[in-house]
């Protein structure tokens, strides 16, 4: 929340931040960093499973060969 405090003037201050919750801009900004930070996480994780299924095929291959390209 925020609130201008009265000047000595009479004129209104400056707006302040009064209490702990967040104002809208700072939880659009914080969910975006969030939704960032996901979305890098899947990106890792996306490339920590395609390396896996690489290595997956490259073992099926090696167990073809030795077996002598069985079918």
């Amino acid at each position: 929340m925020q609130r201008r405090k009265r000047l000595p003037t009479g004129e209104l201050g400056e707006l302040e931040k009064v209490g702990s919750i967040p104002t809208t801009e700072e939880q659009v900004a914080e969910l975006g960093m969030q939704l960032t930070q996901e979305k890098l996480s899947n990106i890792q994780k996306d490339v920590i499973i395609n390396g896996l299924g690489s290595q997956v095929a490259q073992m099926k291959i090696e167990i073809m060969a030795m077996k002598g390209g069985g079918a």
